[in-house]
């Protein structure tokens, strides 16, 4: 056996260890949390579950719901990763979901509108920047769907499913930074930002710039400071400067008319006039937009934002 193989089997080894002593652990946590053994969850924790004599203890709403993830991995055959903790899923919900906008109902139950935890790229692991709070219906909807499917989805214009043609495309939205993260895409898609992205999510620089300009120009009124600032990067990429005039009263009125700042994107006016001023100054905005969040990246220290993913690459086709 030559140094390769025996390295890929001591990683084999330590990931099986790591596994069971997790299915373990859910097990106990499982047992004092007083919730019912899940009988077709694996071995080991059922070990675990059955071999625990503590303390009765007591999960808040976001420590249930951990715990509950972390049971539906093991079933699977995954490990929900540390970056995951309660707080993070309280910090990523919203009080609605993203995709189809009703009201979460916070209940027990099956209802449509439960939230439940949703893996944006079915390839990479329960992780931050991975995951969202989607409701049950837009959950059961994405299922084991790629982004590529989504977006054939939502570019089909048509219902499909449990969900319409709109929120198709809102989810298609959604997934587009995480898939391009995961795959170390370079933002090839312009997508509309159907989907107003939470926190902790990752975005492309196309769908930066569309959410920089919705705060901008979301009042209401235009602002004269930021109206200059990206004139003067359309002047710099030697682009026409109603080019962003145009985009920018199209999509004011569109945010004052709509409720929701995403559907402002899917007017076919507003999205057209961006696509064709950014194709233009891209190399202009990009730079800008990417330099302004590299900058703020060192400013906050986000570790999660720095944090490598598993290389994905195999699983393209």
């Amino acid at each position: 056996m030559n140094e390769v193989s025996i390295e890929v089997a001591e990683d084999a080894t330590e990931a099986t260890a790591s596994f069971i002593a997790e299915c373990m652990s859910v097990g106990r946590e499982s047992a004092a949390a007083g919730l019912r053994m899940d009988k077709k969850a694996p071995a080991a924790y059922r070990d675990g579950f059955l071999a625990y004599r503590g303390p009765r203890t007591s999960l808040t709403y976001f420590e249930g719901k951990l715990l509950s993830l972390r049971l539906s991995a093991v079933r699977r055959g995954m490990q929900v990763d540390q970056t995951v903790t309660a707080q993070l899923l309280e910090r990523i919900t919203d009080g609605r979901c993203p995709v189809t906008l009703e009201r979460f109902r916070w209940g027990g139950g099956q209802s449509p509108r439960n939230p439940s935890v949703d893996r944006l790229v079915n390839e990479v692991s329960y992780r931050a920047g991975n995951i969202c709070m989607l409701s049950q219906r837009a959950n059961r909807a994405k299922a084991e769907l790629s982004f590529e499917q989504v977006a054939q989805l939502a570019q089909a214009g048509a219902p499909h499913g449990e969900l319409s043609a709109v929120e198709w495309m809102r989810l298609a939205s959604l997934m587009y930074g995480a898939w391009a993260r995961a795959f170390q895409q370079a933002d090839p898609y312009l997508l509309p930002l159907a989907a107003i992205p939470g926190p902790g999510m990752f975005m492309s620089t196309s769908q930066v710039v569309q959410l920089l300009l919705t705060r901008h120009f979301g009042s209401g009124e235009s602002s004269s400071v930021a109206t200059q600032r990206w004139l003067e990067m359309t002047r710099q990429a030697e682009c026409a400067e109603d080019m962003f005039l145009v985009l920018r009263d199209l999509l004011a009125a569109a945010l004052a008319q709509e409720r929701y700042a995403g559907d402002a994107w899917l007017h076919g006016a507003v999205f057209e006039a961006y696509v064709n001023w950014y194709r233009l100054c891209k190399h202009v905005v990009a730079t800008e937009v990417e330099t302004l969040l590299g900058e703020h990246q060192e400013r906050v220290s986000d570790p999660l934002a720095k944090t490598e993913w598993p290389n994905t690459s195999r699983y393209q086709h």
